[in-house]
């Protein structure tokens, strides 16, 4: 009984300060990011050479270009499916009840987002597959030393893409608990993995085994502990058929095309180092990115697990407690992400005066703290128009296309200009100017102008 009240009084304490039950396992999935973070930094600086990091990295970022194939429409799955859920509920047996009228163009919806992705990833092998074995040839290493494992890496990624629709719908229908809870297995199974085969001097071979890791939490969570919710799906009676066309693709062929330009402001600076200063310049810009955008993950936690609670309440005509919610959780997770962004940049500017090998060797691995400032603060501003970007899409809204495409090509271009002739240090000042200077003024303007006229037709 003492331990009833207890787990009872902690949730109290932490639904407090917005931590429910999805909130919880994705913040500490990131922290466990946060804390194995520094040893797989460590075991990378000892027992991975300067070449050997930067391909690591670089590997990541030209996978990114999944989403010119996927064409985001698992944040479209996430939001509509949210809407749909909010007249079904999911069973002790796991199977669905509620609106059959729901339930059968959420049936609809899945089988389609499944045709689409399952031509996605084959797209995605012949394409990314290929062009990135031509951009990775360098040189630095021999194609021995890292092309088997890119061709594993590019396999898994594709099958990891073809299950994302079935992992995209059940957050939707507000399953983020446990979805969240085996994210949780899966970042410390990785972790485990990782620093296994990384002492055990595997190379590149770690980031096949770390997908093969990924793909197989998810292949369970759908397969075993969700299958009479899919089940339940594809038996579904096919007496309403969703309007893709008219319900879908209005919202998806806009963060399509924000995603596509939206890979050169996330992902275009490493493969940009690699290019022009080598991968030894790419691996130290990769491992303090990663750092840097860890902590992002982690913060946005407060914010992007309540997105099935926001369009629950769009569906309900809730703006007043939807707007309550947001405010809460967004000053939150900017809060947090500012505090651990500048921790880390004060953590970075020490390393070097510690007369220790190891902390010498991940000194050496990162970047030095004046780029990895300008880094932190670039991505501690960006957090807030990131929330405003959720709290207009769970309206099932787009009108950040444009201003993204433009965004997009200003960060690509300061940084392809000044990383090229300045490297990280330069790069790093890019970014940093568009997102202070245009990207989130636009983004809170847009935001409280959507509200305005939301509020005006209520």
């Amino acid at each position: 009984m003492a331990a009833r009240v207890d787990k009872d009084w902690l949730k109290q304490k932490l639904a407090k300060v917005g931590v429910d039950g999805a909130v919880f396992f994705a913040v500490v999935a990131r922290f466990w990011q946060l804390l194995s973070g520094p040893v797989t930094l460590v075991l990378l600086s000892r027992y991975f050479s300067p070449e050997e990091r930067g391909y690591f990295y670089t590997f990541a970022s030209v996978l990114a270009l999944q989403t010119f194939f996927e064409l985001s429409l698992h944040v479209v799955l996430i939001n509509v499916a949210s809407h749909e859920w909010a007249g079904l509920r999911l069973e002790a047996d796991g199977s669905i009840n509620g609106d059959t009228s729901n339930l059968s163009r959420l049936a609809s919806l899945l089988r389609a987002a499944a045709r689409w992705y399952g031509v996605a990833s084959v797209l995605f092998v012949v394409g990314v597959g290929t062009g990135g074995a031509y951009f990775l040839n360098d040189r630095a290493l021999p194609p021995a030393d890292w092309l088997p494992q890119w061709i594993g890496l590019t396999l898994l990624t594709s099958l990891l893409l073809a299950v994302l629709p079935l992992t995209s719908l059940l957050e939707g229908c507000d399953q983020l608990t446990i979805v969240n809870r085996y994210r949780l297995r899966q970042a410390v199974t990785g972790s485990v993995f990782v620093w296994t085969l990384i002492v055990l001097r595997a190379g590149l071979w770690v980031s096949v085994v770390a997908a093969g890791v990924r793909l197989f939490w998810d292949l369970y969570l759908v397969a075993v502990r969700y299958r009479g919710f899919f089940r339940s799906l594809w038996a579904a009676p096919r007496e309403q058929t969703f309007d893709w066309w008219g319900q879908v693709w209005p919202l998806q062929w806009r963060l399509a095309v924000g995603g596509i330009f939206g890979w050169l402001s996330m992902y275009l600076i490493t493969p940009l180092i690699f290019h022009y200063h080598g991968s030894v310049a790419a691996g130290r810009m990769g491992m303090t990115w990663t750092v840097l955008t860890s902590l992002q993950a982690a913060a946005f936690a407060w914010v992007e697990t309540r997105r099935p609670r926001f369009g629950q309440m769009i569906a309900r005509r809730e703006f007043i407690a939807l707007d309550h919610l947001f405010y809460r959780v967004s000053a939150m997770s900017v809060g947090l992400l500012t505090a651990g962004s500048l921790t880390f940049c004060g953590v970075v500017a020490l390393l070097p005066s510690i007369e220790i090998r190891l902390v010498q060797l991940l000194a050496d691995a990162l970047l030095p703290a004046q780029p990895t400032l300008l880094l932190a603060l670039a991505v501690s501003l960006l957090q807030i128009a990131r929330c405003a970007n959720i709290y207009v899409r769970a309206h099932q809204r787009e009108p950040f296309l444009v201003p993204g495409i433009i965004s997009s090509l200003l960060i690509g271009g300061l940084v392809f200009v000044f990383g090229r002739q300045y490297g990280v240090t330069g790069a790093a000042a890019g970014y940093l100017a568009v997102i202070t200077v245009f990207q989130v003024p636009v983004w809170l303007w847009i935001w409280q102008r959507f509200r305005a006229e939301r509020d005006a037709r209520s």
